[in-house]
């Protein structure tokens, strides 16, 4: 994978390459620098540098208290241009170098050089010696083992034994396991020029791509088509000529959104002409040009944006830098200066951090976007913004990396990095670790606004102002949308219900929800949602007050795991679909019956096929015939390991029951009790369930399924599957509108009793981080960036329902058929549907926007 801060060793290097080249520089000289004054050895208290300067050379010293490592000799240079860089000062026993961009502190001269790096560690090859080089280092300048919750000790008595007998490949796995811990982007390590390990923490859409890939070669794939995609969300959407770049520079872009706002990109903020450099004199030497390419290129987007109503500042993707640089850009929005925090190490005194201002400033409002990929000098750049009156930070926590890393180097040659200095904001609290908080939160990466086609980082950026939605449809527009989706993939009917702001703001309806009988579709006709069935028993957790860790405690059955299980069943193991029972689709395929004789409805329509043996209606017998050994459906095939996720409609249908228990009554009439009347939920419904007459009933009659049979449309008996509160639930989209805006808004019109916002955080999964694949963090309910929600899909039926928290806006969409032509199957005309489908829903999603 791709250094996270590959711009900010540029900067992090200088304190050695430059000191080297600012020392030398006076060989020569006409002014006759005394270089009686530079000779001799120095120090960088809390850097562990040492540096030894003769006339002829200058060594430079990594040292800890267990040894010291040689680290470069650098031969004789002069250079007239680098002199101003050294500040000396009167005692001539102190220096600092003003234009190194970052680091702190000054070189302080010392007597001699130290016995251990008199004789340096270099050569050294054994894994132990290494390890001990490295555990010092971090021991003594890393400065937040307790805020990255690392204990250094134990480590040290875990892997000591183990790198003393370590082979070469061992020993980089160890490394491995360890730098990781770190979760800190300034902490990386390698090891010739084939191992390589990042510390960065797993934030933004790195948790989406861990989710993928642990390869290093196709994660840096995916990071780059995954910020391209997202980028071009934005680009798309701006007017003509489209996102431009000032003169000469490569890390900055702008342009011009609808509604007159303004767009700023800053991808990265050391190198901005994208010139690459050889080492770390050519950077110095290009540093005042940087600095005057930044003034440039902000001057000509202060122009070129000069009137706009407020512009959007875009760090998502700003991958560090130079804290120079940084404010150098800030400065262009800020009238007054400012200190905006502070510096320093874990000893010593603090230096103010203090943003100039500029002499014509861009004073409008600002609205900054932030992620888990803003980082370093990136987050410098957020920090300075979020002190601006003007400013406001929308978006995710930046990575929390701010120190410049301290390269350093092993006795082997390897080469590794710490962090060692603090950054504190301006109330003095530590901005490590827990990064730049947004002012207000929205998903940054990855999510349903891709296949939606939005940017919710921007849509809730705009709602700020008071802006209009951009690439909002008119009504006419998605009516039409309606009528092109229809046609193009032989869709009988369609019904959908925007909400905005926990309120039911409009439907739409199209198609006949009975072609027979000629019976229209309207938003209130009922259609089975198939798997958004599932919410209602994740709702019903919350209502009921289940605690998600504790055991599932009240099951009527056994269940014959194939390996004994570590800890009993959870019920959030079934509510989060990592119970470690899978669904065997053939036997689910052979689950669905008709309502009318409880017979196979694959039988009906692969005839052709080898046939199901009759349906098990009853759900408690089906699910015995699973997962006990002495079952006709038991099979090593229907159990995984239980902890890692896996979506199981079998394992929802186990909860079914678990509840059924708890509550001793039907689920169908208990949720019909307390979910369905309370909502007024009147065309929401079970179907029949077996003969036990506890099916519920609708104002409306269901509407008829179809299967695209060619040119025409084959319709369905009624069907119900032995899975059967995973996914036989009828609803309208009104009705599943209202009940969405019941769970998901903030202020819902109609609320739920009982249902209070700590359920609410519950149940939707509202209050837990993150972490790959993990696509349920709350009960029963999917998560994708700010949306919450689920999909159905049965034979003959489709659905969605999504509600975007940050944006306050969500939708439902219902289908009497679907796009996957069971009787010819033809992937790639499913492919199509399926992206139709979701640009119906991001059109749908985008109209409702605007209500």
């Amino acid at each position: 994978m791709r250094n996270i801060n590959t711009p900010k060793p540029y900067k992090l290097a200088l304190a050695a390459g430059l000191i080297s080249a600012v020392l030398l520089s006076g060989c020569g000289d006409d002014k006759k620098t005394e270089t009686k004054d530079l000779t001799g050895v120095w120090q960088k208290a809390g850097y562990g540098e040492v540096w030894q300067i003769s006339p002829t050379n200058i060594v430079s010293y990594y040292h800890n208290k267990m040894g010291c490592v040689k680290n470069t000799e650098y031969p004789t240079q002069s250079s007239q241009k680098l002199l101003t860089l050294l500040k000396l000062d009167a005692t001539g026993d102190q220096f600092s170098m003003p234009e190194d961009g970052g680091y702190i502190g000054r070189w302080s001269r010392i007597k001699q050089l130290s016995e251990a790096c008199q004789k340096p560690l270099n050569g050294e090859q054994s894994a132990s010696i290494n390890f001990e080089f490295f555990w010092q280092d971090v021991q003594q300048y890393y400065a937040f083992l307790p805020e990255r919750k690392l204990d250094w000790q134990q480590i040290y008595q875990h892997y000591q034994p183990l790198f003393a007998t370590a082979t070469p490949i061992q020993e980089q796995q160890y490394y491995r396991q360890i730098i990781r811990q770190f979760n800190d982007a300034h902490v990386d390590l390698s090891i010739g020029e084939d191992f390589y390990v990042s510390g960065v923490a797993t934030k933004g859409f790195l948790v989406d791509i861990a989710a993928q890939t642990e390869d290093p070669e196709q994660a840096a794939e995916l990071e780059t088509q995954i910020q391209q995609s997202i980028e071009q969300q934005i680009d798309s959407q701006l007017l003509e000529p489209g996102l431009q770049q000032p003169l000469q520079t490569e890390h900055i872009s702008y342009g011009l959104l609808p509604g007159n706002i303004g767009y700023v990109r800053f991808n990265q903020v050391s190198l901005l002409s994208g010139t690459s450099v050889d080492n770390n004199l050519d950077y110095l030497l290009r540093f005042k040009a940087e600095l005057k390419l930044a003034d440039t290129a902000m001057q000509e987007i202060k122009q070129k944006l000069a009137g706009t109503q407020a512009m959007v500042l875009d760090l998502r993707f700003n991958y560090g830098g130079d804290d120079q640089l940084a404010f150098a850009l800030v400065s262009h929005f800020n009238q007054q200066s400012r200190v905006i925090g502070s510096k320093g190490l874990r000893t010593g005194t603090l230096e103010s951090l203090t943003l100039p201002a500029a002499a014509n400033p861009y004073l409008q409002p600002l609205l900054v976007l932030t992620g888990g990929m803003t980082v370093s000098a990136g987050e410098v750049m957020a920090l300075a913004l979020q002190s601006l009156p003007q400013a406001t930070l929308i978006g995710e926590p930046t990575q929390g990396s701010f120190s410049n890393a301290l390269e350093r180097s092993l006795p082997n040659g390897g080469r590794y990095r710490l962090s060692n200095e603090l950054y504190l904001g301006p109330q003095k609290k530590l901005l490590e670790v827990q990064g730049i908080l947004p002012d207000v939160s929205a998903a940054a990466y990855v999510s349903l606004d891709q296949p939606l086609g939005s940017v919710t980082a921007l849509d809730v950026a705009l709602q700020q102002i008071n802006a209009a939605p951009l690439q909002s449809p008119d009504q006419a527009s998605v009516q039409q949308s309606i009528r092109h989706f229809r046609q193009q993939f032989n869709q009988p009917g369609l019904a959908a219900a925007l909400v905005r702001n926990g309120k039911v703001v409009h439907s739409f309806a199209a198609g006949m929800a009975n072609v027979e009988q000629q019976i229209p579709m309207t938003a209130d006709t009922p259609i089975l949602t198939a798997s958004i069935s599932k919410t209602m028993l994740g709702t019903a957790m919350g209502l009921l007050n289940i605690d998600p860790a504790k055991p599932v405690a009240t099951l009527p059955m056994r269940i014959d795991w194939p390996v004994a299980r570590a800890k009993p069943l959870s019920w959030r193991e079934l509510a989060q679909h990592q119970s470690g029972i899978l669904d065997h689709s053939q036997t689910l395929i052979c689950a669905i019956y008709l309502q009318a004789d409880g017979s196979s409805l694959f039988n009906l329509l692969a005839s052709d096929q080898p046939p199901c043996t009759t349906p098990q209606r009853d759900h408690q017998l089906f699910l015995t015939d699973y997962l006990q050994q002495s079952g006709a459906l038991y099979q090593p095939e229907n159990f995984g390991t239980p902890g890692e996720p896996h979506y199981s409609n079998v394992g929802a249908e186990l909860a079914s029951l678990a509840l059924e228990q708890q509550l001793g009554e039907p689920f169908a009439s208990w949720s019909t009790r307390e979910i369905f009347a309370p909502l007024q939920l009147k065309n929401t419904s079970w179907p029949a369930l077996d003969t036990s007459g506890l099916a519920t009933t609708t104002e409306l009659a269901p509407a008829q399924l179809y299967i695209p049979a060619g040119d025409e449309l084959l319709p369905l008996p009624r069907y119900s599957s032995s899975d059967f509160y995973a996914g036989s639930l009828h609803s309208s989209a009104h009705d599943l509108a209202r009940y969405l805006a019941a769970i998901a808004s903030k202020t819902p019109q109609y609320p739920l009793p009982g249902f209070t916002a700590a359920k609410q955080q519950t149940v939707l999964g509202l209050n837990v981080p993150r972490v790959p694949g993990a696509e349920f963090p709350g009960l029963f309910w999917h998560k994708s960036g700010d949306f919450v929600g689920h999909t159905g899909l049965f034979v003959g039926a489709n659905s969605l329902m999504y509600y975007n928290s940050a944006t306050e806006t969500g939708l439902v969409l219902l289908l009497n058929s679907d796009g996957q032509y069971w009787l010819a199957p033809d992937p790639a005309k499913t492919q199509a549907y399926e992206i139709a489908l979701y640009q119906l829903a991001g059109q749908l999603y985008r109209h409702a926007l605007a209500l």
